[in-house]
């Protein structure tokens, strides 16, 4: 019963910070999860419905915003599908908890970092087919792909709407072929918690949109949620 109540925090939080943002639910609920001992495949299993939930919901409202629908498709599929099998496959090998503690310090430190990010996002808007392969293979081995994502969309944007409607178009494409791999490699893995877990996303993001969203001051946001990569990013390498 303990079980089910810190999943159902995990989940709640997170997906307020989704819902606002259009990252949180994995970015952080994979580290948290990680660190508190889930595989991998467990932890995938627990948290994509949930995403993809949000992200359906959020492509819907804002289709007419996303730019970026084939283009993306082409490119991320591919590292994606290469990434997770390998892990999955291989994950016994694989320090999977620290991998993702590295990856959030260098996400951290490059938003914090003006000077870095700036450079990055030069580099992005000439390279931007390079970054979506990385955007796969790295969401692939360690489902932290939001943070390469959410660098490269509020590269390209910059009014909110139109970045969280283009990362979640694209979260949604990479979720839903996890999914599909999983229950082809890794079904046993699966979390019958889910079905109680996915009802509390959706209604975390009903009443994010009604009573929080609108009252969000960005910079701050962005700067917490930044200190809480950092964070959970040197408690997944010290676990």
């Amino acid at each position: 019963m303990e079980e089910i109540y810190f999943l159902v925090i995990v989940i709640a939080i997170y997906s307020i910070v989704q819902s606002i943002f259009g990252v949180g639910l994995l970015l952080l609920g994979t580290p948290t999860l990680l660190i508190f001992e889930y595989s991998f495949s467990e932890t995938l299993w627990l948290l994509l419905p949930c995403s993809l939930t949000i992200s359906v919901i959020q492509v819907i409202i804002g289709y007419r915003l996303i730019e970026a629908k084939k283009r993306a498709i082409y490119l991320i599929i591919p590292t994606l599908i290469l990434g997770l099998a390998i892990v999955v496959t291989y994950s016994s090998d694989i320090n999977i908890t620290r991998l993702a503690g590295i990856l959030l310090l260098i996400i951290g430190f490059i938003k914090l970092s003006p000077k870095i990010y700036q450079l990055l996002a030069s580099r992005v808007k000439k390279n931007i087919r390079s970054f979506y392969l990385i955007i796969g293979l790295v969401h692939g081995v360690s489902n932290m792909g939001g943070g390469p994502l959410s660098i490269v969309m509020s590269s390209i944007y910059t009014k909110k709407e139109i970045i969280r409607a283009n990362v979640a178009y694209i979260y949604l494409i990479l979720v839903s072929f996890q999914l599909l791999i999983l229950s082809i490699i890794n079904f046993s893995s699966f979390r019958s918690e889910v079905f109680w877990l996915t009802p509390i996303s959706f209604l975390s993001y009903i009443f994010t949109s009604k009573f929080i969203s609108s009252k969000v001051n960005d910079r701050r946001y962005v700067f917490i949620l930044n200190l809480m990569v950092i964070t959970y990013g040197i408690l997944a390498i010290i676990k």
